[in-house]
């Protein structure tokens, strides 16, 4: 039998560390591993690059006559802005027989204001080459920047004394549903006669502003005369540059005076004129650019002149720079006798 070699002490001491050992390598933790905790990588998306809007810097407008062809520039309108891209200057330059060479419309603001105050217009009808005479607007809006009135001081004939006179013109606009505007204008017909009722526009629209129907009836003295009626637009899917001016938002233009007869830009209709049509076009309204659309004359007794509409065909070209703007869109009309009005954009 073997004997032991080692003093009590000695052998005590390494039976109880061969326990403890025993007993540590055998049990398990009550607490289990710690997981590692994840993090999800966060990647930020890409800013949204806004279709920001292109300006037109200027309108190039030439006269195309079918017989013989010829095509003669007529009218240049430059756009000026500010560092906010509001409008604060128009030149206009006329070329061949004209009333006057070239002016300058004027627009101011009241502070940070986005839209005109006051308009400084050249009136076409009575400026003279080294004389122009301008015309004075002045505009108040709602709390959503829409007009509700706007006033002005326009030269009248006064088939009495054979003369032009100074005299007030007010437009007074509402808007009783979102896709309804109602414009009444209260001025002269003629200079000698009071102030009076002597226009109302009836416009339609789609809430993001195209045209569907125009009505512009004129009175005398509260007598209703003639009226035009625009209707049966369609559209093309290019922007309308000039609906994403600062002064957009009328059927007339606010770049020049008079416009009592102007619908989108034309006051030689037949509601206005019996005679074959001319197809100008400025449309300072539409979102889109108009592709075609009948605008006719009718008589107070709803007959309509002439027994037919006018068809307005507008031809676009997109800008190759940006595809979405035009760079040229060219204007006919049914009786205009393959006359047409082409207008070159450049941004």
């Amino acid at each position: 039998m073997f004997k032991n070699i080692l003093p009590p002490f000695l052998f005590s001491f390494f039976l109880s560390l061969t326990v403890i050992t025993l007993h540590n390598s055998c049990s398990k933790s009550d607490a289990p591993a710690p997981v590692p905790v994840r993090t999800d990588t966060v990647v930020t998306p890409p800013p949204v690059i806004k279709d920001t809007p292109s300006y037109v810097k200027r309108i190039e407008v030439s006269y195309i006559q079918s017989n013989p062809t010829t095509s003669r520039r007529q009218t240049d309108y430059t756009f000026y802005y500010d560092s906010q891209k509001r409008v604060v200057k128009v030149g206009i330059k006329n070329y061949g027989p004209v009333l006057f060479d070239t002016a300058t419309t004027v627009l101011l603001y009241s502070g940070t204001s986005l839209k005109p105050n006051i308009i400084i217009a050249p009136n076409t009808y009575r400026s003279i080459p080294g004389s122009i005479i301008y015309d004075t607007t002045w505009f108040d809006y709602d709390a959503l920047n829409q007009i509700i009135k706007d006033s002005s001081n326009q030269q009248v004939y006064n088939s009495t004394a054979n003369t032009y006179e100074r005299k007030p013109l007010y437009r007074y606009y509402t808007y009783p549903t979102a896709t309804k505007t109602f414009i009444r204008w209260y001025g002269h017909m003629e200079a000698s006669r009071p102030v009076g009722f002597i226009r109302q526009d009836t416009l339609d629209h789609t809430t993001d502003s195209l045209v569907v129907k125009l009505k512009s009836q004129l009175y005398y003295e509260q007598n209703k005369l003639n009226y035009a009626s625009a209707e049966w637009f369609k559209y093309n899917s290019l922007i309308n540059p000039l609906s994403k001016l600062n002064i957009s938002g009328t059927v007339f233009s606010l770049i020049y005076t008079p416009v009592v007869n102007e619908v989108l830009g034309n006051s030689d209709h037949k509601a206005v004129l019996n005679s074959n049509i001319l197809p100008f076009f400025l449309d300072f309204y539409s979102s889109k650019v108009i592709s075609t659309f009948y605008l006719g004359g009718f008589t107070a007794s709803d007959w309509l002149i002439a027994a037919q509409y006018d068809y307005f065909i507008i031809e676009a070209i997109p800008w190759s720079q940006r595809n979405t703007y035009p760079s040229k869109i060219t204007v006919g009309a049914s009786t205009a006798l393959g006359d047409q009005v082409e207008y070159k954009y450049f941004y």
